[in-house]
């Protein structure tokens, strides 16, 4: 075998053991779905050209290398492929196998220690054996230079040992506040530890400093965190009512979570009201804001369809009548009549009574997630839906199931408004939902005045509900009922109708 020959085989037999390795550690990364840097194949390369240098250089084709460059590009060579080891030991090993099927944390910082670790004491082997150079002359420094060192680099260092610290504390991607600012944890290295603040700002702040100040971390020990907020009421609504009032309207936020349930507690006695505190919990900090602003906006529509005032600081004032009121008022009045001509067993009302009523209704505003009633509730009131759309929800036993979505100009809880019957389904706003609210208190005058009216309503009642049980599958036999029977429905109706609005025996 001649010289070429011999040289061309050990070029072959090098390249691909060292091609077939690093396949090999590719075709692993990619099972695993782990990224390797471009650094690491760069390495790779550098190295594989510097072997196979030697190779040519040893052969003899070629003048020979001088022996201290030789050396130097050996050792070069042998901590390359060092460091590719100890890459694909931590790719493999430790991030794939410790962190992500063991579940254990260890931090990026002990990671890079190890590799730093292993390089040294390569660095520290092939200086010895290829290099000959003896490395425990290296090791004694002179002591005052040692010192002279350390004093120069002690904050470093300090930083240094303060990351590995923080490494338990904190992981890339934790919310944490530290030193009064909140953000969320980008990179955790040897010298900073840098947050993303709320504002979109970079704050690098050096290890040891943090290490030194209140360090809050709100994803541990897990990613669940109580929120308070404060709302004001004023003297003349019972607390109680008030503390139902605030839960409700924060269970009904959506990020706002269930268990645990919201909390509502009397915070002061002020001078214009009462401070109430209101607490509840979410498991995403990023919006936290967002959330508090929420809460605090559903409480304000809250407070204003149960008629709970946010008070005012107590001064003397003069008010004027603001130019256009009458105008804005009779619209709103106009469009309540639209509403309530729409309702098919009001339609027996003369146009006094329908006045009357009209008067006496409500516009109330429900957000997306917050419950108008709940099934079993005790109720004496009708809603019709002006703008967006709800959702019709039924209980039996621990199943719920929607079983109808209202829209625009349909109507619900008449049963409850005419006859005091318990809801019978739990209705919620789908959208933002615009109702009307009609009390028993509007239709007492009209039927207190004309008691035939509940004979007539109650016959439009009947109707609608043979009408509505006749289209479902579940009640088909009741669609064989004759018109006595209905008549008969009706009457019952009626006399439910009178004596829940107090006329008659």
């Amino acid at each position: 075998m001649t010289i070429i020959q011999e040289l061309l085989l050990k070029l072959g037999v090098t390249f691909l053991l060292a091609i077939g390795l690093f396949g090999l550690f590719l075709y692993f990364a990619n099972v695993r779905a782990k990224k390797i840097s471009r650094m690491v194949a760069a390495v790779f390369v550098a190295t594989l050209l510097l072997f196979l240098s030697l190779l040519v250089f040893a052969s003899g084709l070629v003048p020979p290398l001088p022996r201290v460059l030789h050396n130097w590009i050996t050792l070069f060579a042998y901590l390359g492929a060092t460091f590719v080891v100890l890459k694909a030991a931590d790719l493999l090993l430790i991030e794939d196998f410790l962190i992500d099927k063991k579940g254990l944390h260890i931090p990026d910082l002990i990671r890079l220690l190890i590799i730093l670790a292993g390089l040294a004491v390569g660095v520290l082997v092939f200086l010895r054996l290829v290099v000959g150079i003896n490395v425990i002359a290296l090791v004694a420094i002179p002591t005052a230079a040692t010192a002279v060192i350390g004093f120069a680099l002690q904050d470093t260092i300090k930083r240094f040992f303060a990351g590995i610290m923080l490494g338990k504390l904190v992981r890339v991607g934790d919310w944490i506040c530290v030193g009064g600012k909140e953000g969320w944890v980008t990179k955790v290295d040897l010298g900073h530890l840098t947050i993303m603040t709320r504002d979109d700002d970079l704050l690098m702040i050096p290890n040891n400093l943090v290490v030194q100040q209140d360090l809050l971390n709100y994803y541990k020990p897990t990613t669940t965190h109580a929120r308070t907020v404060l709302a004001d009421a004023g003297y003349n609504a019972p607390p109680l009512q008030v503390t139902a009032v605030l839960i409700e309207a924060a269970k009904a936020v959506s990020g706002v979570l269930a268990d645990p349930a919201p909390q509502a507690f009397v915070a002061a006695f002020k001078d214009s009201g009462i401070q109430y505190r209101l607490r509840f919990w979410i498991n995403d900090h990023a919006l936290a804001l967002d959330l508090d602003g929420q809460v605090l906006a559903y409480v304000w529509y809250a407070f204003k369809r149960n008629g709970i005032e946010i008070p005012f600081p107590q001064r003397t004032i003069h008010m004027t009548k603001p130019v256009g009121e009458d105008e804005s008022m009779w619209r709103e009045q106009e469009r309540i009549r639209g509403a309530l001509r729409r309702i098919d067993f009001l339609a027996v009302l003369s146009p006094d009574g329908l006045d009357h009523v009209a008067q006496e209704a409500k516009i109330q505003l429900y957000l997306p997630g917050e419950t108008v009633f709940h099934q079993g509730d005790v109720g004496a009131e009708l809603y019709c839906i002006l703008e967006g759309s709800a959702e019709v929800r039924m209980r039996e036993g621990t199943m719920v199931s929607t079983v109808a979505t209202l829209g625009p100009m349909q109507f619900f809880g008449e049963m409850s408004l005419l006859t005091g019957e318990r809801r019978s389904a739990t209705v919620l706003a789908q959208t933002r939902l615009e109702v009307l609210m009609l009390t028993k208190q509007a239709l007492a005058g009209p039927i207190r005045e004309n008691p035939v009216l509940a004979e007539q309503m109650s016959a439009v009642l009947a109707q609608r509900k043979s009408d509505q049980a006749a289209r479902l599958q579940e009640m088909a036999a009741r669609r064989g009922e004759t018109d006595r029977d209905r008549e008969a429905r009706a009457r019952s109706l009626g006399a439910r109708i009178l004596k829940f609005f107090g006329v008659g025996d």
